[in-house]
């Protein structure tokens, strides 16, 4: 079997899953180790973009709220 064809497998496997259950599987497999979460995003993206959405990489700004960080007054 190509890896080409075991990751169209593995992908037509995870579609169809339930998208909570899709969401945690792919957010456990990629949180085992570094070289795994950089498979599942090479290999996977639509996936991955799907678990870990963009606005939740910790850069404090959520792309799905509207008030913009708060900010400390000067004084």
């Amino acid at each position: 079997m190509s890896e080409k064809h075991l990751i169209a497998s593995i992908e037509k496997r995870f579609k169809a899953m339930d998208p909570t259950e899709r969401i945690a599987e792919v957010r456990e497999l990629a949180g085992r180790s570094a070289d795994d979460a950089r498979f599942i995003r090479q290999a996977f993206p639509a996936l991955y973009a799907e678990a870990f959405p963009r606005g939740s990489e910790g850069d404090g700004h959520s792309e799905s709220s509207p008030r913009p960080a708060i900010h400390a007054k000067r004084r």
